[in-house]
């Protein structure tokens, strides 16, 4: 759907949702406001990310709200954001991570076993393809003062509105502080650290296996949201990405890759760590 024809159509089949502003045609999401107390919000995010602005009419509920088949929507209300499309609907919320941030199973978790650094009191780690943000957490959670870059702009916004909620939470609040956000390409972000002194990080964690997985028939219902935002990951890309992190000048790069797949753009590690779906090769660069 181009942003022309949703101006001069509306919304089909929602005659009670208006269109104030219309954005680019290129975007993939259309900006829904499901509330008149988060208009601000949803107009500063329709702005951000140059995406359509459609708002429910005064007496429009949320339950009486009919989306368009087909339209992927980020949804501005005061529970915070999500994707919708199709009756699937995705909020990310860290508190689903509170049974594996517990004492014991985190220790346990095995992207916490690569990425141990030995010596450092205060580590810092760069993830450099954040998504959802749930690996960082687990980074954060055990010591780690983690960089969370994210290039695709819906995907950044939904993790900022999640960082925000968690950081009011008992548990989560004094380890989301830990984790900060970088809204852009991580590369850039990778080669500012590697030629600022005192600012390398200790471990860099990619983890390229998630937008490549959209033909997997596991890939869980819910994700088929992000699929439709995030490009698979090319093979240039991937040593690139590398390259970023090397250049970090890190003591470990550790990448996320499924079980059996092949190394990232090539590069044998130096070791690895195993399960059942997935591992994680861990890259030690000589010092």
């Amino acid at each position: 759907m181009t942003g022309s024809r949703i101006e001069e159509d509306g919304m089909r089949g929602a005659p009670d949702v208006a269109v104030l502003r219309v954005g680019s045609a290129e975007s993939p999401v259309t900006v829904l406001c499901i509330d008149g107390g988060s208009l601000d919000r949803a107009q500063g995010l329709s702005d951000r990310l140059d995406a359509p602005l459609a708002v429910c009419e005064a007496g429009c509920s949320e339950a009486a709200f009919i989306p368009e088949p087909g339209l992927l929507y980020l949804k501005v209300s005061r529970d915070g954001l999500s994707l919708m499309r199709d009756g699937m609907e995705l909020r990310p919320d860290f508190a689903e991570m509170l049974p594996r941030i517990k004492q014991g199973a985190l220790q346990r978790e095995m992207l916490v076993k690569a990425a141990r650094v030995k010596g450092v009191e205060a580590p810092r780690a760069v993830d450099a393809t954040a998504g959802l943000g749930e690996d960082s957490l687990l980074l954060a959670a055990a010591g780690f003062t983690v960089t969370l870059c994210e290039a695709d702009p819906v995907i950044a916004a939904l993790l900022e509105d999640a960082l925000a909620r968690a950081s009011a939470h008992e548990v989560l609040g004094p380890i989301v502080e830990r984790m900060h956000l970088v809204a852009g390409d991580s590369r850039i972000a990778l080669e500012r650290a590697g030629a600022s002194t005192g600012a390398q990080p200790d471990v860099v964690y990619l983890d390229p296996m998630f937008p490549g997985r959209t033909k997997s028939a596991a890939v869980k219902k819910k994700f088929q949201l992000i699929h439709g935002l995030e490009r698979p990951t090319e093979p240039l890309d991937e040593e690139s990405l590398l390259q970023a992190a090397l250049a970090a000048r890190p003591r470990k790069v550790v990448i996320k890759r499924p079980v059996k797949g092949p190394y990232l753009a090539g590069v044998k590690p130096s070791h690895a760590i195993a399960g059942k779906a997935v591992r994680y090769d861990c890259i030690v660069p000589p010092r």
